[in-house]
Formats: C-alpha cells, sequence, structure tokens
C-alpha cells in the first residue's frame, strides 16, 4: 500500500515548554540539628518531627509549629539543616544489670550509601554510667576504620561523638535506653556556607525563619538575605528595642544597615516565633493580594506595649504583635529599611513572572523577529503579567478623577522596530521595554472626622 506521506506529510511540533519558576509562598526554618541526613526536609505537619527525633522544646520544632498553627495553614514547611559537628548521649535513668545499651552512628559515602556502625554493649552488675559510655565509645572507634570519621570520647558521663571534619553529616540513634542530649553546630561553618548547602540541595523557598537569634547570627543571616531573593523574619527580644533611647540593639541595627529583606518582630517569649506565623499566615495569599499588617496569629502571645514602646518599635521598622480591644493583631508590616514587606514580596513576584513569561514565549516559537510584529509579542505578554498583578492585588487598577479622567493602573511603551538602529537590530538585544505600574497600597488605618448639629441637612 502507497504511503499517504506522500501526498500529504503532516507534522506537529510541541511548542508546550513550560519554565519553572521560583515560588513565593514557602516557608523555610533554619538551624543546627542532627536527627536527618538529608539536608532539607519537607513537612506537612509538625508531629512528623517528633518522628525524626526532635523534641517539644527544639527551637526548629516550636517554630515549625508556630507555623502549622496559623489559619489558613501551609500544605509545607521545609526544614534546612545547618552543619553539626557534635552529638552528645545521656544515660537518662541508672545502669540496670543485663540491659543492652546501643547507639548507631550514620553517615552516607561520597555515592549516598548508608555507612552505619552500630555499638552494643550489655550492663553487668557493677557497672556505671561512665562504664558503659566508655564501652560504647570504645566499640565505636574500633569499627571506625582508617580513615577515621569520628572523634569518640565520654565526659562528665555522657558519650561524645564529634566528626573529624565538620563538614561530615552524621546522626547518632541511640536505643531506648539512652537519649541524644545536645547537638551542637559546627562553628567554623558559617552562615552564608550552611545557606549555600541548604540552597544547593533545595533552592525552592522563599521565607527564611533561622532559629539563632543571637545579634552575630541574625546580622549575618540579614546579610546573607540581601543578596538573594529571599525574606527573612526575626523576633527580637531584647527590651532595648522597645526603647527609643536605644540605639545599639539589633531592630537598631538592622534599620542602620537598610535591609529590604529582613523584617524584625518584637516579642517578650524566646520559645516563641510570631516571624513564622505571620510568614505562614501571608504565605497562603497569593503575592499582592495581602498586607502583614492587621493580621490574627495563633499559637502567639500577645505584648502589651505602651504607646511609647510602640512607637520606639515602629520608629526603628520594627513590627508588633498586640491586642485591640478582644483581638490580637500584628502592626506595621515593614521590612528593617522601611518599606512595606508586601511589597518586596510582590516585586519579587513580579520580576520572577516577567522573567520566566517571556522566556517561555520566546523559547516556544522557531524565531520571534525583529520586527513591530515581534515587539508586539513581547508587548501582549508583559501586558499579560500585569494584568494579572492586578488581579492579584499589587498594581492599581485603572480609576477615574474628579475630572473623569483615566487614571492608568500601568503604561507599557516599547520602541517602534523603524526607529531602531541596524547596528542594534544586528546584536539581536531588544531594549527600551518599559513601563511603569501604579501600586494598589492598602489601608492599615482610618481617620474619620465629622460633625453634629441641629440645623437641616440639604442634600446637594
Amino acid at each position: 500500500m502507497a504511503n499517504l506521506d506522500r501526498i500529504i506529510n503532516a507534522q506537529i511540533s510541541l511548542n508546550t515548554t513550560g519554565i519553572s519558576s521560583a515560588g513565593f509562598s514557602t516557608l523555610m526554618i533554619v538551624g543546627p540539628h542532627a536527627n536527618s541526613l538529608s539536608r532539607v526536609l519537607t513537612i506537612t505537619d509538625v508531629d512528623e518531627l517528633m518522628d525524626m527525633g526532635f523534641t517539644s522544646t527544639d527551637a526548629i520544632y516550636q517554630a515549625a509549629s508556630d507555623a502549622f498553627a496559623q489559619t489558613p495553614r501551609p500544605s509545607v514547611v521545609k526544614i534546612g539543616r545547618f552543619q553539626c559537628d557534635t552529638v552528645k548521649v545521656k544515660m537518662p535513668m541508672a545502669v540496670v544489670e543485663g540491659a543492652e545499651y546501643g547507639v548507631s552512628v550514620q553517615r552516607l559515602d561520597g555515592n549516598g550509601n548508608l555507612v552505619e556502625i552500630k555499638a552494643i554493649y550489655i550492663a553487668q552488675s557493677s557497672d556505671t554510667v561512665d562504664k558503659v559510655m566508655t564501652e560504647l565509645s570504645n566499640k565505636i572507634d574500633e569499627l571506625d576504620t582508617a580513615p577515621k570519621f569520628y572523634a569518640v570520647s565520654v565526659m562528665e558521663d555522657e558519650l561524645v561523638v564529634k566528626s573529624t571534619d565538620p563538614k561530615t553529616s552524621f546522626v547518632v540513634v541511640p536505643n531506648g535506653k539512652l537519649e541524644v542530649s545536645s547537638q551542637e553546630p559546627a562553628t567554623n561553618i558559617d552562615v552564608s556556607s550552611n545557606m549555600a548547602m541548604i540552597c544547593d540541595a533545595d533552592n525552592d523557598f522563599y521565607g527564611i525563619c533561622y532559629v539563632d537569634r543571637t545579634e552575630d547570627a541574625v546580622l549575618a543571616m540579614a546579610e546573607w538575605t540581601e543578596a538573594h531573593i529571599k525574606l527573612y523574619g526575626v523576633t527580637v527580644t531584647a527590651p532595648g528595642a522597645k526603647n527609643a533611647e536605644i540605639t545599639n540593639d539589633i531592630g537598631s541595627k538592622l534599620q542602620a544597615a537598610n535591609y529590604y529583606r529582613t523584617h524584625w518582630w518584637y516579642h517578650e517569649k524566646d520559645n516563641e516565633y510570631p516571624e513564622a506565623g505571620i510568614a505562614a499566615r501571608c504565605f497562603a495569599i497569593d503575592p499582592g493580594g495581602e498586607t502583614w499588617a492587621n493580621k490574627k496569629l495563633s499559637s502567639i502571645t500577645v505584648d502589651n506595649l505602651n504607646e511609647t514602646e510602640y512607637n520606639a518599635i515602629k520608629a526603628k521598622n520594627g513590627n508588633t504583635f498586640e491586642k485591640f480591644r478582644n483581638v490580637t493583631i500584628t502592626q506595621n508590616g515593614k521590612v528593617a529599611a522601611g518599606e512595606w514587606i508586601d511589597v518586596i514580596r510582590f516585586r519579587d513576584w513580579l520580576v520572577e513572572t516577567i522573567q520566566t513569561e517571556e522566556f517561555s514565549m520566546l523559547i516556544n516559537r522557531d524565531k520571534l523577529p525583529f520586527l513591530d510584529s515581534g515587539i508586539g509579542l513581547v508587548e501582549s505578554t508583559l501586558n499579560a503579567v500585569l494584568i494579572l498583578g492586578q488581579k492579584r492585588g499589587g498594581i492599581a487598577e485603572n480609576e477615574l478623577d474628579d475630572d473623569n479622567n483615566v487614571i492608568l493602573g500601568f503604561k507599557i511603551s516599547v520602541p517602534k522596530a523603524a526607529n531602531i538602529s541596524a547596528n542594534v537590530k544586528a546584536q539581536r538585544v531588544l531594549r527600551d521595554v518599559q513601563f511603569t505600574a501604579r501600586l494598589a497600597g492598602a489601608i492599615h488605618a482610618m481617620e474619620i472626622k465629622g460633625s453634629l448639629t441641629y440645623e437641616n441637612i440639604k442634600s446637594a
């Protein structure tokens, strides 16, 4: 039978390539822990952390709990692991003769394979805690063949497992007779290096909650965040933050550094994380549709501030959680540099969306001609993104003034192909595509004035 292709040769190309885009609604809680070998964990419920070995008093657990407590709650929260190089194991009860005490020390080799050392000791009648721990230490050292990955010792009746290379990730899993007492961060690996390892493993996040609130840690994270398309939130508990005369507190230093990607919150309780709660609450809304002020937060204790204290925090571009009548809500909603948090998030979303939509339009056609028709496609793609920005609530809609003149939400300007020089066309780079968009803004407070009279009031 003859092939129909001889007469009708039909071929269909697939110009349907989709471009991955960054998300602006995922919170990453970061801090040191040695409960998992994964650099980044993705959880859908805070109880998953308990199953991995976290306790309810761990800062990472508390921050995740405050995030998941919000309504609406996030679908996922990510946990980024800062490097730990020391894990200590203790015996919570007295030695029991005949009981089996054991630990498993685990790491991954260069190929991602699990390497496990199991140390077990059966207690004798005269054994002390130090004796049991020493036997476990000796067993781990014996099984850890050269080159040694661990330096094992016993200090104050605790088994101490320390990696010989601070960059080696490992976990220590004790049996039911023992428990992990502490996990110590690798002090010679700084915030930037830890964040680089996290981003290498999973860079699909936007918000950051760093559980270390010491001054050096906060300033280092703020500095790192400013150079990345992220948003960092931190709580300041020191009373100097609410004192206008104090200018060396963390809030004042963040303001002085003019950080546009860091928002700080005053809160008295150091075991609560309003920065995680407000991020989870606002990330449930598309960029442009939210404001970070006037939000109710679950699981966060109210701060009883007077007006003088609030004004001091506000003057330092800080944020608060306060009670008004029977309702507790957030106040201010700014980053340390003084811009509104929602504006920073919407701008990041708008830049990303313009880039991905224009790129998708470009690669899903054989050629974009350097003619008015091609420039028109660039303009229409940009126009569609800005209209979406209006629908999301970040860009103002068209409005009328008192004289019925149209006040545009945005305006796009593109060059005519005929006005572009041959030299520029030869470079194949379209320039001078510009737009101006009017922010929709948000009402945080109102001033309403009126008067009462006995006189008759006539209609206009």
